[in-house]
């Protein structure tokens, strides 16, 4: 046991310090590409070094691309099994410590979702060498600074809260949205598919408010981000000039500079797709009172037909019942003489019988 968590510990502390020995793939060309892509990949990982180190390789590579991976990443963790979700962690340790030293994109990637995943995998797996294996990632990631000053404490703390249930809705969103509309008939249907039973303004409007969703979602992320390193002690009285540590003073500046920004890049998209789902709502919405204006005033004018309708097939009732009638009374009249003893009796005229010849 002791030498399997040694070794553990060096495959952790080792990770920076690797170099991929093959040439990576040629990179997708677009953001969905690359996602279903990674998703693929993510299927066929497992907790061997080699196939941490090759999918981390890749990451690595397509560190430009990290804002489209980091949700497959989370997606993908929410839905694997227990027994591979230590896995997903090896993976982002791998990608945090060999990408940070090219760009920041994985770490600005991630950060807003690890503390969910090492809290998701605590609790999907729940036994103590996971916990343990978990807690050595947190102090890793502590002792290096991996996401800067940002402060780790409660990652490892399994009990569910808000912050956790905002983060898991957030992650389910893609795969249940929710009000479902009543097209959806499954659980597993996305919106994204449903508005292909929709056409034109309506179907635009469906996805308009999916993305809205989504940027919600992102928002919420950032917002608690934002919470985390723009501390209110950053704008006291010389917090600069008397900093202690003026390397630590500027990381802490720098994650809420950073923190900051990506807030109110959340702020500026959630306003343009709501602007633009207003947009189409009210396109939608007008459409729909005119078009009800018009079947309104088609209905009333069809009162007058519907009586006068009516009253016709009333009357070509009460004809088609005395025709009836008439052809009844002819029916009776031939069978009558077409039997013995029943031909109609003669009519005797006024004055007596007829003379006999």
């Amino acid at each position: 046991r002791a030498h399997s968590k040694t070794a553990f510990l060096g495959f952790v502390l080792q990770s920076s310090r690797r170099v991929s020995p093959h040439p990576p793939a040629t990179m997708p060309e677009t953001g969905d590409q690359i996602a279903t892509a990674f998703a693929t990949k993510l299927a066929g990982l497992n907790a061997t070094s080699q196939s941490i180190e090759t999918l981390s390789h890749w990451c690595v590579f397509h560190r430009k691309r990290a804002k489209y991976l980091a949700p497959v990443w989370q997606k993908e963790l929410r839905s694997a099994p227990g027994k591979r979700k230590l896995s997903f962690l090896y993976l982002a340790n791998d990608v945090l410590q060999n990408s940070r030293k090219k760009g920041p994109e994985w770490i600005e990637a991630l950060w807003p979702k690890m503390e969910w995943g090492m809290k998701h995998v605590i609790r999907g797996v729940s036994d103590t060498k996971t916990k343990e294996s978990c807690a050595k990632l947190v102090k890793v990631w502590q002792e290096r600074r991996i996401f800067g000053s940002r402060s780790l404490g409660g990652w490892l703390d399994a009990g569910a809260d808000a912050g956790e249930d905002a983060a898991d809705a957030a992650v389910a969103a893609d795969a249940a949205p929710a009000p479902a509309p009543m097209v959806a008939r499954r659980k597993e249907e996305r919106l994204s598919v449903i508005p292909a039973a929709l056409t034109g303004a309506h179907a635009a409007l469906a996805k308009a408010l999916e993305a809205v969703t989504k940027a919600i979602c992102v928002l919420v992320a950032a917002e608690k981000t934002c919470a985390t390193d723009l501390t209110s002690d950053l704008f006291a009285d010389g917090f600069v000039e008397n900093a202690s540590d003026p390397e630590h003073a500027k990381r802490k500046l720098q994650a809420a500079e950073s923190a900051l920004s990506k807030r109110r890049e959340a702020l500026e998209e959630t306003v343009r797709l709501r602007q633009e789902a207003a947009s189409l709502a009210k396109e939608v919405t007008n459409a729909l009172e005119t078009a009800a204006k018009t079947e309104s005033d088609a209905l009333e004018e069809s009162t007058g037909v519907v009586v006068q309708i009516a009253t016709l097939r009333m009357k070509a009732t009460r004809v088609a019942a005395a025709a009836m009638a008439v052809a009844a009374a002819r029916e009776a009249g031939g069978t009558n003489k077409s039997k013995p003893g029943l031909e109609p009796v003669p009519v005797v005229a006024a004055g007596g019988p007829p003379a006999a010849g």
